[in-house]
């Protein structure tokens, strides 16, 4: 397998990413798109999945850092644009498509977290993706809107006079993602513990994950929906993969009873949200494996 750093336009945006290749690979092979989590970048899970299923499964892959994020172009730096994000996964099915490699009707896309919910919304209304998998899925609109009402307007109003200093050549106002150890009490949730282990150590840690987003992200987010065209993947398929442990496996059940058939709901037991990033990646791939080889 070879790793090739690559970019491609998304509007007028240039997104960086790594292009997997098997060896020996041959001409028109399927292709397997990877979207990284909200505020990750594609050295970090999105290429742990994106190298197994090239290396160990033969698959062509591309992980990429979208629009604001990591290596890719976009100001501010670190902005959670969920519909850009979407345009971004469409403009890698586009890139894929025009590779000699490639067989453009076998091109597939698997999202984690937030990435799965972006991978469900761009399949939703792109037929060109021909099968769709979410590790971890979220709704990132659905999560967002999950903070107290009085709370995200307070951050949304900050968001609003942030954007007012931007515009003015001020410094771009940045709220963080995850807690910083010494932060962490017993009212933090699991999957922000967790997280906070992911991005802020050796474990996931990555330089351009820098664990902040900018303020006036949060009603971009909010106003997201990630569920909205769901039932019109069918009739092309939906895997999502869960851990039993994952206090967001709510969103990967709720994808399901929205979906339509060909789908399938795949719980890894035991394992949390952050788990299947990196330790339960070894019980999702044969998973993976056996959808995509199916499906494309």
């Amino acid at each position: 397998m070879t790793r090739k750093d690559v970019t491609f336009l998304s509007g007028n945006l240039k997104l960086a990413g790594h292009l997997y290749v098997p060896a020996n690979v041959k001409a028109k092979s399927p292709a397997i798109i990877t979207v990284h989590p909200f505020g990750g970048v594609k050295e970090q899970t999105g290429g742990v999945y994106a190298e197994q299923l090239s290396n160990e499964l033969g698959f062509i892959t591309l992980a990429f850092d979208r629009r604001h994020q990591g290596s890719s172009e976009g100001e501010p730096r670190q902005l959670e644009d969920s519909y850009g994000m979407i345009e971004d996964i469409k403009s890698a099915v586009t890139y894929l498509s025009t590779l000699d490699q490639v067989d453009p009707a076998r091109i597939g896309v698997l999202g984690i977290c937030a990435g799965g919910g972006y991978a469900l919304a761009a399949a939703s209304l792109d037929p060109r993706v021909k099968a769709v998998a979410t590790v971890s899925g979220v709704d990132l609109g659905g999560f967002i809107r999950t903070i107290p009402k009085e709370t995200l307007d307070g951050i949304i109003a900050q968001g609003a006079q942030a954007r007012i200093q931007y515009a003015r050549g001020g410094e771009v106002q940045y709220l963080p993602i995850v807690p910083k150890k010494e932060d962490i009490n017993k009212d933090t949730t699991d999957l922000m513990r967790e997280g906070s282990e992911y991005y802020l150590t050796p474990r996931g840690g990555y330089p351009t994950s820098i664990n902040r987003t900018a303020a006036w992200s949060y009603d971009l987010m909010a106003q997201y929906n990630s569920f909205s065209f769901l039932e019109w993947i069918a009739p092309r398929a939906t895997l999502l993969i869960a851990g039993t442990k994952a206090d967001t496996l709510c969103y990967s059940e709720q994808a399901y009873k929205l979906a339509k058939e060909p789908k399938e709901l795949f719980l890894v037991e035991g394992a949390t949200h952050i788990d299947l990033y990196d330790r339960g990646v070894p019980q999702c791939v044969p998973k993976l494996k056996e959808f995509f080889d199916h499906k494309l």
